[in-house]
């Protein structure tokens, strides 16, 4: 990969985190945008750095379900601490 590329997903990167933080410590009300940012920054490691878009069917299948299978673990854990009751 070329280094140009490589330096441009890293400014995209810190760019995106930059706006990340801000809008979560100043602007808590807009904490949508936040999270679009944060599926960028996961969209810009995905193709940009692992380049998923080049490689087989077969990769991007498996490489979806472990996405899938994280955001399944983050949902049962979260939901955990929600419905947890206050002692």
């Amino acid at each position: 990969m070329k280094a140009g590329k490589l330096v441009l997903i890293y400014v995209g990167l810190l760019a995106l985190l930059a706006i990340s933080a801000t809008i979560a410590i100043q602007f808590p009300q807009w904490a949508m945008l936040a999270l679009v940012c944060a599926a960028g920054q996961a969209m810009l490691v995905l193709f940009g750095l692992a380049q998923l878009g080049t490689h087989s069917p077969l990769v991007r299948f498996f490489a979806l379900g472990a996405g899938f299978w994280l955001v399944f673990l983050f949902g049962l854990s979260i939901a955990d601490l929600l419905t947890r009751g206050v002692n």
